[in-house]
């Protein structure tokens, strides 16, 4: 009898030989579990350990598809849209949110505000063509922004109607990334199972002139994207 490693190491080969190709889903359990000889107990276990690698993604209510190819996420500095535009896809958001608020010392310490200052907060689901890829949310400064809550950034990038519209030029980001696992309203979000795997970045963005134009976190679907860095010495 299989164990779920090697079973595992079968369902892994075929993924990466193309027998099982990316963003179709597997055979019903029925089938793969007679298929491999295995019981589907065994199956399931090695399916979520597939899962934690990110090769397949689980639906819920729905059948578990073998993960596409990944975007590697380059350290240049492009909007989202610019980014998923290079590659031939549509982007768009959904606007889950975008509304006048006040900084609470998390948020003025990033933005270099007084506590209780006015910011705008943008929260926005990202995609490529029908793809939710990205949960950004970002604060900016109302006084230098507050025109922005009179535009619809579902179809455009907020750094070009930046620099289009306000004459203000998002020249630096510093920024940092770290693995997560989604909750489950993240994961409700995604369309993925709760525990998912996700990148998660921490972006201060300044203009020419160094002052700090937004505090944004986003989350990526750690299925869909890897990091990719160039170092030189």
């Amino acid at each position: 009898m299989y164990t779920r490693d090697q079973v595992a190491d079968q369902l892994r080969r075929r993924i990466e030989t193309g027998d099982l190709k990316a963003d179709t889903a597997l055979p019903s359990e029925r089938v793969l579990a007679e298929s491999l000889g295995v019981s589907r107990m065994t199956l399931r276990v090695a399916i979520d350990q597939l899962a934690e690698e990110g090769l397949v993604v689980r639906r819920p209510n729905r059948r578990t598809l073998v993960a596409g190819d990944k975007i590697s996420r380059s350290a240049s500095f492009m909007s989202f849209s610019e980014e998923m535009r290079t590659r031939g896809w549509r982007p768009h958001s959904v606007i889950r949110q975008m509304t006048a608020t006040v900084a609470d010392v998390s948020v003025a310490a990033q933005l270099n505000l007084e506590v209780g200052a006015k910011v705008i907060y943008l929260e926005r689901l990202r995609f490529a063509d029908d793809e939710p890829l990205a949960l950004e949310r970002v604060y900016l400064p109302y006084a230098r922004f507050a025109s922005l809550l009179a535009l619809d950034l579902a179809s455009q990038s907020l750094y070009a109607v930046m620099e289009q519209e306000l004459g203000v030029r998002p020249s630096v980001a510093e920024e940092s990334v770290e693995a997560v696992l989604l909750s489950t309203e993240e994961a409700e979000i995604f369309g993925v199972a709760a525990g998912a795997p996700a990148l998660l970045t921490r972006r201060i963005t300044r203009d020419d002139e160094g002052a700090v134009v937004e505090a944004a976190t986003s989350l990526y679907r750690g299925d869909r994207y890897r990091m990719a860095l160039v170092r030189r010495r």
